[in-house]
């Protein structure tokens, strides 16, 4: 539908709803899209500037907005970190920005949601240290330990802000994308910590039980069942389709385990090995498999083709599928392109 010169909420809602209409016409045999919609005002009203980056933000890292949209982050010095303290999102700009995007929801849609992603204490540390967080782990200890204390703090604080201004959040969600990128017995030793005093937080803030969901990304999650056993409150855990859910089980019975399917495999895989790996997971009895992100070079009719697969796949394990499609994109609910922020 093309985007408008100037940001445009008249055409975010118009665009939901074609969209809606257009998945009904392809996909509605699959219970997907609706022919005759109406507006989620939950959704569209969320509040998510800088998404997955606002503790970085908060604590002084520079962002660009790339072409395509999305965040572009430029890392801290070491010598900035070095000198790197707790920050109040209450008192920054950003609590003004949040603020506004509320009001401005609210007089809108009666009603104003939040997405804001406060990440977890390791993705943000990459984020202001770069690939050099790995290395400080291992050879430089106190240094990344003084910038883990100061991230998680600004987490916390981030978070009982999100709560007043939002109200009470459910649990504490962990994103901890860049966990993949260590061993289980390092993220032990250095970083694990720090999500257990994120989410005893959370828990002392609302006064209820610690409750947390943990996204360990598009990676094989089976090595980390062990490690993530002492987060408190675990509640919920994703990672990739090919992990041995079997050993998640056997280590955390109680956690609903999520499986996300890598895009690039389903653009490249053949079908019938495809299939086999999708049949292995569900015979493991995830609670849903999750498709971040469909490349563009999947054409209707291969989805069409994908969903009717994944149907049979269920079907010899007694399941039927839901499935459930989000027809806006992160960017265009935040309007995260240059022709709009430069106009900002």
């Amino acid at each position: 539908m093309g985007r408008p010169e100037v940001i445009d909420p008249d055409w975010l809602d118009a665009t939901y709803l074609g969209r809606q209409r257009f998945l009904h016409s392809v996909f509605g045999q699959f219970g997907v899209g609706c022919a005759d919609p109406s507006l989620d005002t939950a959704f569209l009203s969320k509040v998510m500037p800088f998404h997955t980056m606002i503790v970085a933000v908060a604590l002084g890292m520079d962002t660009v907005v790339k072409e395509v949209g999305g965040y572009q982050w430029r890392s801290l010095s070491e010598e900035q970190l070095k000198v790197l303290k707790p920050v109040d999102i209450a008192n920054t700009w950003l609590a003004d920005l949040l603020a506004r995007e509320r009001s401005k929801k609210l007089s809108r849609y009666g009603t104003a949601t939040q997405m804001i992603d406060l990440a977890s204490v390791s993705n943000n540390a990459f984020m202001l240290r770069g690939q050099e967080f790995y290395v400080d782990l291992i050879a430089s200890k106190r240094f990344a330990k003084h910038y883990l204390d100061v991230i998680c703090e600004t987490m916390c604080m981030a978070y009982r802000f999100i709560s007043d201004l939002f109200g009470p959040i459910d649990g504490f969600p962990l994103a901890n994308c860049n966990v993949t990128m260590m061993s289980p017995e390092l993220y032990v030793e250095m970083v694990r910590e720090y999500d257990i005093r994120c989410v005893e937080y959370a828990a002392r803030l609302t006064k209820k039980p610690p409750c947390c969901d943990l996204h360990h990304c598009n990676a094989k999650t089976g090595p980390f069942a062990e490690a993530y056993s002492a987060i408190p409150g675990l509640r919920s855990l994703q990672g990739s389709y090919l992990s041995d859910i079997r050993r998640i089980r056997r280590r955390l019975a109680h956690v609903s385990f999520s499986a996300m399917v890598n895009p690039v495999d389903i653009l490249t895989k053949p079908a019938e090995e495809l299939d086999k790996e999708l049949d292995d997971c569900l015979a493991n009895k995830p609670h849903d498999l999750a498709i971040w992100d469909i490349d563009p070079d999947c054409t209707p009719s291969e989805i069409q083709d994908l969903f009717r697969r994944l149907e049979l796949i269920a079907s010899r394990h007694g399941r039927k599928p839901v499935f459930c499609v989000i027809p806006i994109t992160w960017e265009e609910l935040d309007w995260e392109f240059p022709i709009y922020r430069d106009r900002e």
